[in-house]
């Protein structure tokens, strides 16, 4: 992630690994997690690592436009569920364990956030302090990882992190985050369709033709 390291929302977020896979995960409950479908495409076995402790998941099952995971046992007394809500104006807080940086896909930067805004122009969310074409976003790793606000005493859940894209046609991250709704209503929380790709391999969709200088990755 494009950010700065994570405060409070650190402890409703755990690390999905498997296979040629860096994806993030977010906490519903003490074996439950949510993620993005595309993070558990492929035949796994996947774990979490959360404070220390590797977890095995144990199954997994589509839930809408999110999967839900089941984990082996239960998360350590630090990690704790996120409340779910409906989303509100004002400003989304996004984490994951993706990189910073594109060209280094499966390396993990470590906990990151960052705080987004909607855009009615470009259909996602972006940072307020944008400038020039690099600044705050969500990027390889982070599919999974919460969208939430907070609402002065706790972060509430909204949708969950799942594409990222850029106009500039020069790679994805640091523009626009895009993420599937999980509760309430967002204009926000849809996603291009495309086809989702591993980490290390991200493939630009093709889109219309007045829109073509614009790529979109699954943000794993």
């Amino acid at each position: 992630m494009k950010g700065q390291s994570a405060g409070g929302i650190s402890r409703h977020v755990v690390k999905l690994v498997g296979h040629n896979l860096l994806c993030t995960a977010t906490v519903i409950g003490r074996d439950k997690l949510l993620t993005a479908n595309h993070c558990v495409e492929g035949t796994g076995p996947f774990r979490v690592i959360a404070a220390g402790r590797q977890i095995a998941v144990a199954s997994h099952r589509a839930a809408g436009p999110v999967t839900q995971l089941t984990l082996a046992s239960p998360l350590p007394p630090s990690i704790v569920p996120i409340e779910t809500g409906a989303a509100a104006d004002g400003t989304f807080t996004i984490a994951g364990y993706g990189t910073a940086h594109e060209s280094e896909r499966m390396h993990s930067a470590g906990l990151k956030e960052a705080r987004l805004v909607a855009d009615a122009k470009y259909g996602g969310l972006v940072d307020p302090k944008r400038r020039g074409p690099i600044s705050a976003s969500a990027c390889m790793g982070d599919s999974g990882g919460p969208v939430a606000k907070f609402d002065g005493r706790r972060y509430v859940l909204v949708g969950i992190v799942e594409r990222v894209s850029n106009y500039a046609g020069v790679g994805a991250c640091g523009f626009l985050t895009h993420f599937s709704a999980v509760s309430g209503n967002s204009a926000y929380g849809s996603v291009p369709e495309g086809t989702t790709r591993q980490a290390s391999e991200p493939r630009a969709t093709q889109r219309a033709a007045s829109k073509k200088h614009r790529r979109y990755f699954a943000a794993r």
